[in-house]
């Protein structure tokens, strides 16, 4: 089974950091269970992990950006959960007809145009954009090369 999902391969045990990355924002990560516990504990850079309060399916930002936030170092991350955003919460804003349109081609497809609560995506996204802007002044606020 390891050698049929390509598990085995020595690549995906190599150190993969770079040294040019000195912090790191992520939006809702998805599958993320696939990072080992090892790999997810070395992390020792800044980071914030923003999880999406609505869980659609597949999705439970517990078992998702909470695996994350759980592995990292606590000194160094920060994690926030935005209540009323689903996982495409943080896409762009869908055209006014998207919904109609993604549900001509597939049944079910426009729920990636829908968000979890009374806010629109805009006002979500202003949220976000806060956030990441708040985050990256403070962590680079006395940063030097």
């Amino acid at each position: 089974m390891i050698s049929e999902l390509g598990l085995a391969n020595s690549e995906l045990n190599k150190n993969m950091s770079d040294p040019r990355i000195k912090a790191f924002v992520s939006l809702d990560a998805g599958l993320t269970r696939g990072f080992t516990i090892e790999s997810l504990q070395k992390i020792k850079i800044p980071s914030l992990i923003i999880g999406a309060g609505v869980d659609i399916g597949d999705t439970n930002t517990q078992l998702e950006s909470g695996y994350v936030q759980e592995l990292l170092p606590k000194s160094s991350s920060t994690y926030i959960i935005i209540p009323d955003a689903m996982h495409f919460s943080f896409i762009q804003i869908c055209k006014s007809d998207a919904i109609d349109i993604l549900n001509q081609e597939k049944e079910g497809e426009g729920i990636i145009c829908k968000d979890g609560g009374s806010r629109d995506r805009s006002e979500i996204h202003r949220e976000i954009t806060h956030l990441i802007v708040d985050f990256l002044s403070k962590t680079f606020s006395n940063y030097k090369n």
